[in-house]
């Protein structure tokens, strides 16, 4: 592949534009969920590292993808290899370390700053059922997607990077809002 500023651009633009109208829904469902987010205000701190958290990990796999991919370490023919198996795995177990810990530690400040929040045993167990669910998912769409765009000519880190984290926005914060209402 031959890497310009155009075909960077050309690849990168149209995604972007879908990315943005993914995005938009997101924050339309963080805004239909205004009223449990006033009952429980010590939820609106996790929300933007939660968002972060589950679009940084899949990007990161990714990127380490589309390098196996161009590099040849891995077919451009998805199945299942010894290569692809360690990357997911240690994503998952990236995850629910990282997931778990920003439960935590939210569930901890919200408790020492006496917001209304989750107790501090609840906090973690949410935010991890709420990132490894959207982490798998993201995980898979991450794989698929970086096999088709490869082998359509079209560099993976131009297109799927931005297009799963804004899928990860909109499932992450459905998925965190749906296992809330179950808790509550």
């Amino acid at each position: 592949m031959i890497y310009s500023m155009k075909t960077i651009l050309k690849e990168s633009f149209p995604m972007l534009l879908v990315a943005g109208a993914i995005s938009i829904c997101a924050g339309l469902i963080l805004h239909s969920n205004g009223e449990l987010l006033f009952t429980l205000p010590g939820i609106l701190a996790i929300i933007p590292s939660f968002n972060n958290m589950g679009g940084s990990v899949t990007s990161v796999l990714c990127c380490r993808l589309s390098s196996a991919l161009h590099l040849g370490t891995i077919n451009p023919k998805l199945k299942k290899t010894k290569t692809l198996e360690r990357n997911i795995f240690a994503t998952l177990i990236i995850t629910t370390v990282s997931f778990f810990a920003l439960g935590l530690a939210a569930g901890g400040f919200n408790m020492l700053l006496g917001l209304r929040s989750l107790s501090i045993l609840a906090f973690p167990l949410v935010t991890l059922a709420a990132g490894f669910v959207t982490v798998a998912i993201l995980s898979a769409l991450s794989v698929i997607f970086s096999y088709i765009s490869y082998n359509r000519g079209i560099d993976p880190d131009n297109w799927v990077i931005p297009i799963l984290t804004s899928i990860g926005d909109f499932v992450g914060v459905s998925l965190l809002f749906l296992i809330l209402t179950l808790v509550i």
